[in-house]
This record gives C-alpha cells, structure tokens and sequence, in this order.
C-alpha cells in the first residue's frame, strides 16, 4: 500500500525546542501593528495563522505575550522584552543571510597586511606569479607597523614578522631571519670581503632593533669596541639606500637584498648567516581558514618562502 505523502510543515511548528521563524515573525508583526487582521495582510497568511502561532508561543513558554483593549492589542512586559530580544535578534539573522548571499563575490577578494619593507622589497617583486595562477582573485596590499588589527577590518590574512602567539588566529611559519653584514664594494678597497673588514667599517644601526650588531659580533666571535654605534634608520629601504651609498655596513636577511646582490650594489662580508631569535609568519583569523583565496594564497607564499631562502643562499654561499 501507498505511504501517504506527509503533510506540509505547519507554520508555527517548533523548531526543536524554540519556535519556528515564522512564528517569531508572524508575533513580530502582530505587535508592531497591535492587530492580528493587519499582521495577517503584511504576511499573506490567514488572521487565524496569525493567531495560532503567537498562541504556539505563548504555550511554549507559559507566559501570556498580549492583552486584548479597546484600542487593539497591547504587549504585556514579558511580551515587550521578548518582542525586543526577537526583533534584534531576527535583524541579525537577516544581515547573517546577506552576508552569505555575498560569499562567492567575497571569495574572490584578498587583503594582504604587511610591512612596509617586507611588503615592497619582498612581496611586491613576486606577488605577480600568485595573480598570474589565480586571475580571477582580487589583491589588494596594505602596509602595517605594529600589531595587524584584523577585528573591524577587510584584512583576510597578514606577513607578520615576531612570534607565533596571536589570538583567534592561526600561524604558519614562513622563513626564519637570518642576519649577513653587506656593504657597497667601494668599501671594500679592494680587500677579499671578510667580517673583520666591519671593525673599521661604519655601521649603520636599525632604530627598533638597537642591539642587532652587538648580539651578531657576539654570534661569529669579534670583539668590536662599539657596536652599537653608527647612523640609525627606521626603516629597512632607507637603511639599504644609505648602504649602497657607501655609508657603512648593514646587517640584513639576505632575501631582502636579494636584487642588491645579484647587480653588485651589495657584497656580504660574512658568508654564514647568523639566526636572530624571529621568524615571519603568515597568520589569518580562524574564521577565513577555509576560504578560498586564503588557502591559494598560504600554498603560494608557503612556496614562495623556500624558494626566496635557496636563492638567497645561493647567492651568498
């Protein structure tokens, strides 16, 4: 014998133990309103559906959401508060749908944060092959000092140069930071390029990392009477340009020259790189692992990283 197809779901059937969206909107109406005819025309549905489901709720939760006057319904306090907390609470769900609806559109977007010297001497020259394998994905870069900010903002990942703590995200380790003293061959005189050629050699110090020399001389096992002084610079890129001037000697990763050294602007003078205590990470916020252009893009940058470390090495080996 035939089953009998099921009946259609009743509108104000509970969703387990809360109540059906309907319900909520069909008593959303009704209060707005103050009348069960009107909320019954706004919805197109019956007066008596209407009516069925604010009882639906009223019988679930045992508390009485209206009272009938002259002058048509009127909230009681529990049902004002409810009708407070639901009208909130169906406007997320709302902003929640379209959110979703924009998700392909979204998908294919991504926002990079980086730093400024990290962002135009490393990822700058090589972000063109990951656009050239991924066409339909929209880049953009933005350069960041400091804590990248992801809360509030279109940020979908960030190059983030310290440690691995970082909360509400995840972390991959890209690279660690090596540290090869290099200088403009002028400075050289004509002398094979050596580290002890850096006690009489200016040194051109980074603002933020103070100590950087003194803990590289320590490393290798020279004694300079003054490592820490020498001209500062805040920035990376102005560092590089006052050292291919031949103002002194500066202690960089060697990826961060790498154009520098294949022209001959820079020549190291200690081919053994030193390990400082960073790395640089790409972190993202747990809620964009899955997305699409955030997967392509780690696979990529996961890659890129370990082929950028063997050229660089080759170079100075």
């Amino acid at each position: 014998m035939k089953t009998p197809n099921p009946a259609p779901r009743d509108a104000v059937e509970r969703e387990g133990d809360l109540p059906s969206v309907s319900a909520l909107r069909a008593f959303v109406m009704a209060a707005q309103f103050r009348s069960f005819s009107r909320a019954a025309d706004e919805l197109d549905i019956t007066q008596s559906g209407i009516s069925r489901a604010v009882r639906s709720i009223e019988d679930m939760a045992g508390t009485q959401l209206f009272e009938r006057t002259g002058h048509g319904l009127v909230l009681t306090e529990p049902g004002s508060i409810y009708y407070d907390e639901i009208t909130s609470i169906l406007s997320e769900l709302g902003a929640a749908t379209l959110r979703l609806s924009t998700y392909a559109e979204v998908a294919d977007q991504l926002t990079i944060a980086t730093l400024p010297s990290l962002g135009g001497r490393w990822l700058a020259p090589r972000i063109g092959r990951f656009i050239a394998q991924n066409p339909a994905i929209e880049v953009s870069i933005t350069a960041q000092i400091g804590h990248f900010d992801f809360e509030g903002s279109s940020i979908d990942a960030a190059i983030h140069y310290g440690n691995e703590v970082w909360a509400g995200c995840l972390s991959e380790m890209l690279m660690d930071e090596v540290l090869v003293p290099f200088c403009a061959p002028a400075l050289l005189r004509g002398t094979v390029p050596q580290a002890r050629l850096l006690l009489d050699l200016p040194l051109i110090q980074h603002l933020h990392r103070p100590t950087a020399w003194r803990e590289w001389f320590r490393e290798v096992g020279i004694e300079h009477p003054n490592p820490t002084r020498g001209m500062r610079f805040e920035q990376y890129q102005m560092g590089i340009e006052a050292a291919k001037t031949g103002l002194g000697a500066i202690l960089m990763p060697p990826f961060m020259v790498s154009e520098e050294i294949r022209n001959g602007q820079l020549v190291a003078l200690h081919n053994l790189p030193v390990a400082s205590p960073w790395r640089y990470y790409l972190v993202y916020p747990k809620a964009k692992r899955s997305k699409p252009a955030v997967q392509k893009f780690r696979s990529w940058i996961r890659a890129e990283a370990r082929r950028s470390l063997q050229q660089t090495a080759q170079m100075i080996g």
